[in-house]
């Protein structure tokens, strides 16, 4: 089946420096989605149509363009971290330092002003313990402010996840629940207010338009502002790249 959808996404001429895969799922719409590694994913639905999934990836090459310039810009800028005593990490726009701790026991716990992580095996095992502190703290913390918006903003409160999204901050999900990259974490507290009111004006406003526009300054006065904050300090945000720590 998979195979099917591949040769007719090639028939297009998909540009040769494109890395792209084609992923079939129980959905019910064609999605498309630029990974922190600059591949593309297209998920299709099983029941959809070759040359119909063909058309539609056609039509959105300039989207996926710009998405990909968007993402090497992003990695471009977004800092790499080591796992190492003394390393910053971002919480609510305090910075923390790491502190690694020899025992047995897993995880992340902040603690007197530290970041403490039991010794990981690796620097990438390390990272992904910290993106687990950051995706569990986002999922209680994200939680409770998209359930004060929601009453402020007039919408029902919509289920929330909290995951990894590549080059962006936030999404407003068709079965109306709202999704948060747990890089966000790492950002002020009314920066991260500005992304969840963002996904829940989409509830009501799903496109960029003057619609959106009005109610998200309505409820967010200083949404101008806090996007031009969130578009200068969002490139300085860790999303995930480790190096090696250096060996005297």
């Amino acid at each position: 089946m998979t195979a099917a959808f591949e040769a007719a996404v090639a028939d297009i001429g998909m540009p040769d420096h494109w890395s792209w895969r084609v992923e079939v799922r129980s959905r019910r719409t064609l999605g498309l989605d630029v990974l922190p590694d600059g591949s593309i994913v297209i998920a299709v639905p099983r029941a959809a149509d070759p040359g119909e999934v063909a058309r539609t990836v056609r039509s959105r090459r300039l989207w996926l363009a710009n998405a990909l310039q968007r993402r090497a810009a992003l990695a471009a800028e977004h800092p790499a971290k080591e796992i190492v005593d003394g390393e910053g990490f971002a919480y609510l726009g305090r910075n923390y330092r790491l502190l690694l701790v020899d025992g047995e026991g897993e995880g992340v716990k902040l603690r007197g002003g530290w970041l403490r992580l039991y010794r990981p095996v690796d620097e990438q095992t390390g990272a992904s313990a910290v993106v687990d502190w950051y995706t569990a703290q986002g999922q209680r913390w994200l939680t409770g402010r998209v359930r004060g918006w929601a009453g402020r903003i007039g919408v029902p409160v919509p289920r929330v996840s909290v995951l990894e999204l590549g080059t962006r901050w936030g999404r407003r999900n068709r079965d109306g629940s709202v999704t948060f990259h747990w890089a966000v974490m790492q950002l002020q507290s009314d920066l991260v207010d500005l992304v969840v009111v963002h996904e829940l004006v989409h509830l009501v406003a799903p496109h960029h338009d003057s619609e959106f526009r009005t109610r998200l300054l309505l409820a967010l006065p200083d949404a101008e502002r806090l996007e031009a904050c969130l578009a200068d300090n969002g490139r300085q945000v860790w999303i995930g790249a480790v190096r090696a720590a250096r060996r005297d």
